[in-house]
C-alpha cells in the first residue's frame, strides 16, 4: 500500500473519529466561544524565518499571539510562548522533534488540521481540531473562511490559516513578524527547484527542512494577495513588521513603533 494511500485512509479515519467521539462538536464549541472574542483588538502572528529575534519575542510578551510549527525552537532564548499555537501539515509535523516540541509548547489553545487527528491526537493540553478545505483549486479561487466551524482553508502556509483564526476572533490590526517570505530551496509553479546556498529559510539553529520540502513561494504570495484584498473589504488590515524579508504583499511597519505607540 502507497504512502498516499495510507495518508488518505488516515485522513478519512481522523474525520469519521472526530465526529463519531463527538471531538467534532467539543471543537466547534470551543471555536464558538472565541468567535469575536478580540473585537477591535491587535494580534501578533509569528513566523518563523531567519530574521526572528528572541529579543523581539521578548516585546511581545503580554501581548496576544498565535504562532505555528517549530517555533518552539526559540524557547530555550525567550520567555515568551504563543497564546495560540497552530500545526496544519502533517508534512511538517512528521519532521524530528515537531510532535514533542508542539506537546511542550503551554499555548491557551493549540489547533490542529481534523484530517491529521490520526497523529495530533495525542497531544496534551486544550486543542481544537478545524476541517481543512485544502484543494489546490483554491490557488485559481481563493477563499477566505468566515465559520471555522465550518472549516478553514489552507492555501499555500500556515500563516494564511493564522490570519483566517485571527479575523475569526474578531482582531482588526493582525501583525506579522518573522517572515522573510524567502528559502534555501523554493519550489515554482512549473515544478522547478530553485536553491540559493547562501540563504537561511528559518530562525537560529533550526533545521533546514526546504531541501526535503522545497517552499511554493508563488502558492504563498496567492494566500498572502487574497488576505490583503479580503482585509481591505471586510474592515481590518494585516500588517508586515518583519525585519527585512522579501514579503511586500502587506504595509510595513516597523515594530518597536507599534509597541510604543500603542503603549502611550
Amino acid at each position: 500500500m502507497g504512502l498516499g494511500i495510507r495518508q488518505k485512509l488516515g485522513y478519512i479515519f481522523s474525520v469519521n473519529i472526530a465526529h463519531i467521539s463527538g471531538e467534532k462538536k467539543k471543537s466547534n464549541r470551543i471555536l464558538e466561544n472565541y468567535k469575536g472574542k478580540y473585537k477591535g483588538g491587535r494580534c501578533f502572528i509569528v513566523c518563523n524565518g531567519p530574521s526572528l529575534k528572541a529579543s523581539d519575542l521578548d516585546m511581545l510578551k503580554g501581548e496576544i499571539s498565535f504562532a505555528c510549527n517549530r517555533v518552539y525552537g526559540m524557547y530555550p532564548e525567550t520567555e515568551w510562548r504563543p497564546t495560540f499555537y497552530a500545526l496544519f501539515d502533517e508534512g511538517v509535523a512528521k519532521l524530528e522533534g515537531v510532535l514533542e516540541g508542539a506537546d511542550s509548547t503551554p499555548a491557551e489553545m493549540k489547533f490542529f488540521r481534523e484530517q491529521g487527528r490520526f497523529i495530533y491526537h495525542k497531544f496534551s493540553g486544550p486543542s481544537c481540531y478545524i476541517h481543512s478545505w485544502h484543494s489546490r483549486r483554491y490557488l485559481e479561487n481563493p477563499r477566505f473562511s468566515e465559520d471555522l466551524t465550518k472549516g478553514i482553508y489552507t492555501i499555500g502556509t500556515t500563516t494564511y490559516v493564522m490570519i483566517e483564526l485571527a479575523r475569526y476572533m474578531g482582531f482588526n490590526r493582525i501583525y506579522i513578524i518573522g517572515a522573510d517570505h524567502y528559502y534555501r530551496n523554493m519550489v515554482s509553479k512549473d515544478g522547478k527547484v530553485a536553491v540559493d546556498k547562501n540563504a537561511e529559510s528559518y530562525f537560529g539553529n533550526l533545521k533546514d527542512t526546504s531541501q526535503s520540502l522545497p517552499a511554493g513561494i508563488w502558492e504563498m504570495e496567492i494566500a498572502y494577495e487574497y488576505a490583503e484584498k479580503y482585509s481591505r473589504e471586510h474592515g481590518f488590515r494585516i500588517y508586515n513588521a518583519t525585519r527585512g524579508g522579501h514579503l511586500e504583499v502587506f504595509e510595513r511597519v516597523n515594530l518597536e513603533v507599534i509597541l510604543a505607540d500603542e503603549a502611550k
